[in-house]
C-alpha cells in the first residue's frame, strides 16, 4: 500500500477505536468475556472501511465446558493407556480397576467427562495430580545435564542385585498406606544404577514403575472415535476390524449431517449407525438396513449416552422390503392397491386387537371399580417407578407406512454407508444404488481390496457412479516428547481396511445420455455394460 493509503487505514481504525486514558497503551480484551454487541460493535460499518449497510462482526463465542457425568450414563474408563472398560454410573456403584476390587464410583458423579483419577492402595478413587516437575526430562533438564553417560553398564534387566528393596519390602510398604508415587520415589531412591541412567532412561524408569504401582484411569466421553478406539484395540472382531480413521472417512464420504437421511447396512455391532445419529443430532432419519429377518445387533450404539432425539431417529428396516417398495413404485403403482388393502387389513387387525383389549380393559377396570377397597385393584393402578437415571434405549423398526415413504423415488435416501464385508460389494451395490436420490454420495467399507477392485471396475463400466475413488487409510502413533518426537515402532499399518466411494448416477439420466431405448438397456444390463 502507499503512503497515503495507510495513513488513511491508520487514521479510520483511530476514529473507530474507542476512547482510552492513554493512547499509547492499548485496552486490555478478555476472550473469555462475551462482549455485547450493542454496546461493542460500530453500528455503522462504514467508519471500520465497510460497504453502507453491512452487519456487524459476529461475538465472540462463550466458553465450552465438557459435559459432567450423572447417573445412568455410560462412561469409558482408559486405564494407564491400555486397559478399557465400559461403566454405566450409578447411585453407590462400584467397579473393578486394575488390581482394586469393589472400587466406589461416587467420585465421578458431577464431574465432567476427561476428568483424570488414580487409585490408592485402599481402593479409593481420587483426582489425580500433575507429575512433579523432577519427573519430566524437559528440554531444561536435558540441556543442564552435562550428559557424559550412558547405559552400557546398567544391569537391571540381568538381575536384582541393583534394587534394595524386595518384594517383601514392597508388600510392607503398601500395607503401610504407601501411595504409588512415593513407592516409586522409594524404589529410585533404593536403585543403586539409577543415578547412572541418562535422563531419558530415569523417566521411562519412573513411568514404567508408575504403571505397575500406580492405576490412573480417565473417564472418557463414549464419542464414536473413543468407542471405536477402545473395541479396536480390547475387541476388534466385534466392530469387524473398523478402524477409527476409516470410521471418520466413512462419516465424510458418507455425507452424514443435520436434516440427512442415510441408509446404513453394518454388521460392526451398531458402531457406525450409532456414529451417523450422533453426527444428526436427532435432525434427519438414520434407517439401519439388515439382510434377514431379525435385525442385527445395534449395542455398541447404545453406548454412545445417546440423546432421545438421537436414538429415535434410527428406524432398522430389511432392505428387501426397500427394493420391494421401490420396485412397485418403479412399476407405475402396480401392487400399490395390494398393499394398501394389505396395509389396511393389518389396520383392522390392529384396530380389532386394540378393540379387544380395550374392552378388556373395560372390563377389568369395572371389576377393579368394584374391588376399590382390595388390594389387586389398587396394585394394578400402581405406575413401575424407574430408576435413578433411567432412559430408554429402544430402537424402534420402521413401520410399513415409513417403508413405502422411503422407497419413493421422490424422496430416496441422501447416502449409502455399507460395511458389511459378508456381503459382495458389486452385487450389494447393485441392489441397493437405485433407492439413494441423484448424485447421492455412498462409501463402503472392506477389510479387503478385491471386492472394492471388482465393484469399482463393475460400476465403471456399467457407468453408474462417478468420482469413484478406491482408498486405503492409513495410520501411525507418533511419541511426542521434548527432543525425542519420532513414530512408535510398532504400527498396524495396512489393517484399517479400504474404502471405495462415489456418486450414484440414476438409469434414466444414464439412459439419457446414451440415447438407449429399451432393449438395449436390458442387453447393456446382461453384459455388464459393456457395448
Amino acid at each position: 500500500l502507499s503512503a497515503a493509503r495507510r495513513r488513511q487505514c491508520r487514521d479510520r481504525a483511530d476514529r473507530a477505536a474507542p476512547p482510552r486514558a492513554t493512547r499509547g497503551t492499548p485496552t486490555p480484551i478478555s476472550l473469555r468475556a462475551r462482549p455485547d454487541p450493542a454496546a461493542d460493535t460500530p453500528t455503522n460499518m462504514t467508519e471500520l472501511g465497510g460497504l453502507p449497510g453491512a452487519p456487524p462482526p459476529p461475538a465472540l463465542p462463550g466458553v465450552k465446558t465438557a459435559p459432567a457425568m450423572g447417573v445412568g450414563d455410560t462412561v469409558l474408563l482408559e486405564m494407564n493407556g491400555d486397559k478399557w472398560a465400559f461403566i454405566k454410573l450409578k447411585r453407590d456403584g462400584t467397579a473393578v480397576i486394575g488390581k482394586h476390587k469393589d472400587v466406589s464410583l461416587n467420585p465421578l458423579i458431577g464431574a465432567p467427562f476427561g476428568s483424570t483419577y488414580e487409585v490408592d492402595q485402599d481402593g479409593v478413587l481420587y483426582p489425580a495430580e500433575p507429575d512433579p516437575p523432577e519427573w519430566t526430562a524437559g528440554d531444561d533438564a536435558i540441556n543442564a545435564i552435562d550428559d557424559d553417560r550412558n547405559n552400557a553398564d546398567v544391569n537391571d534387566m540381568r538381575d536384582s542385585s541393583a534394587q534394595q528393596l524386595d518384594q517383601h519390602d514392597i508388600a510392607r510398604l503398601k500395607r503401610e498406606g504407601v501411595g504409588g508415587r512415593s513407592l516409586v520415589e522409594a524404589l529410585a531412591a533404593s536403585s543403586a544404577t539409577f543415578a547412572k541412567k541418562t535422563a531419558y532412561a530415569q523417566e521411562k524408569y519412573v513411568k514404567k514403575k508408575l504403571r505397575k504401582h500406580l492405576v490412573r484411569c480417565r473417564a472418557r466421553r463414549p464419542t464414536p472415535r473413543a468407542v471405536c478406539e477402545a473395541y479396536f484395540h480390547k475387541q476388534p472382531a466385534a466392530t469387524n476390524y473398523v478402524r477409527y480413521d476409516a470410521l471418520g472417512m466413512l462419516l465424510a464420504l458418507g455425507n452424514a449431517g443435520a436434516e440427512a437421511q442415510p441408509l446404513v447396512v453394518e454388521t460392526c455391532g451398531g458402531l457406525i449407525v450409532g456414529a451417523v445419529a450422533e453426527r444428526l443430532g436427532g435432525r434427519g432419519r438414520v434407517v439401519a438396513g439388515h439382510t434377514g429377518g431379525t435385525p442385527p445387533s445395534l449395542d455398541i450404539a447404545r453406548l454412545m449416552n445417546l440423546g432421545d432425539a438421537e436414538r429415535e431417529s434410527i428406524a432398522t428396516a430389511p432392505v428387501t422390503e426397500l427394493i420391494a417398495a421401490r420396485a412397485r413404485h418403479a412399476a407405475g403403482g402396480e401392487g400399490e392397491e395390494d398393499e394398501k388393502e394389505d396395509s389396511d387389513g393389518a389396520a383392522d387387525g390392529v384396530d380389532k386387537a386394540e378393540g379387544d383389549a380395550g374392552a378388556d380393559g373395560v372390563d377389568k377396570g369395572a371389576d377393579g371399580d368394584k374391588c376399590a377397597d382390595g388390594d389387586n385393584g389398587a396394585e394394578a393402578r400402581v405406575p413401575r417407578e424407574r430408576p435413578e437415571g433411567w432412559r430408554s434405549r429402544r430402537i424402534e423398526s420402521a413401520s410399513p407406512d415409513l417403508i413405502r415413504d422411503l422407497a419413493t423415488p421422490s424422496e430416496g435416501f441422501t447416502s449409502l454407508i455399507l460395511a458389511a464385508p459378508a456381503l459382495d460389494p458389486a452385487t450389494a451395490l447393485r441392489a441397493l444404488l437405485p433407492l439413494l436420490a441423484p448424485s447421492a454420495p455412498f462409501a463402503v467399507w472392506s477389510y479387503a481390496a478385491q471386492p472394492l477392485a471388482e465393484a469399482l471396475d463393475e460400476l465403471r463400466r456399467s457407468s453408474s457412479a462417478v468420482n469413484l475413488t478406491l482408498q486405503e487409510p492409513w495410520l501411525r502413533r507418533h511419541q511426542v516428547l521434548p527432543r525425542r518426537t519420532h513414530p512408535t515402532m510398532t504400527t498396524t499399518a495396512g489393517s484399517g481396511g479400504y474404502v471405495l466411494s462415489g456418486n450414484v448416477i440414476p438409469e434414466g439420466e444414464r439412459k439419457r445420455q446414451r440415447g438407449d431405448d429399451d432393449e438395449t438397456a436390458l442387453k447393456r444390463a446382461r453384459t455388464g455394460g459393456a457395448d
